[in-house]
């Protein structure tokens, strides 16, 4: 029960605190939405994720590498994750600041996912990522990527 009551709180506090869609100007909002198709991309495994989204000098960095990858590296375990039993069953992202100047935008945003390995066991994870994207043309494209799990203390 207590546990639940931190995750109510966690949602209502992001959703308080965060930016919501309609909060968001037009250059934000199209950012948010190259965000938001990217995660429709990855959990669906069809191979656009990271091919169709990351600059090519792209820099990833999260508490479960040791040194930054490269878009190589990104491109080589996507596609490792993608031929797993492991998959996401259901996630939900909680934009909390995006900041657009120029052809630079950086997104702070939270993740809840519930994901299933391939005994089937069942994980929720919560996450803060920072992601910057440069404009790239008409579209956004990731140019660097963080992200550090959320204790439920947090």
């Amino acid at each position: 029960m207590l546990n639940k009551l931190k995750i109510s709180l966690f949602v209502a506090l992001c959703l308080l605190a965060g930016a919501s869609y309609a909060d968001l100007n037009e250059a934000q909002q199209s950012v948010w939405e190259v965000v938001e198709q990217s995660w429709v991309d990855d959990v669906a495994k069809n191979g656009k994720w990271p091919a169709n989204y990351v600059h090519d000098e792209v820099v990833n960095w999260g508490e479960e590498w040791p040194t930054p990858q490269r878009k190589a590296s990104m491109m080589k375990w996507s596609r490792f994750a993608d031929e797993s039993d492991a998959r996401i069953l259901i996630y939900e992202l909680f934009p909390v600041a995006i900041v657009v100047v120029g052809d630079t935008a950086v997104v702070n945003y939270n993740i809840v996912t519930i994901e299933e390995d391939a005994k089937k066991e069942r994980k929720r994870e919560s996450r803060g990522l920072v992601e910057t994207l440069v404009r790239d043309g008409k579209t956004w494209k990731y140019l660097g990527l963080t992200d550090f799990i959320r204790d439920s203390d947090d």
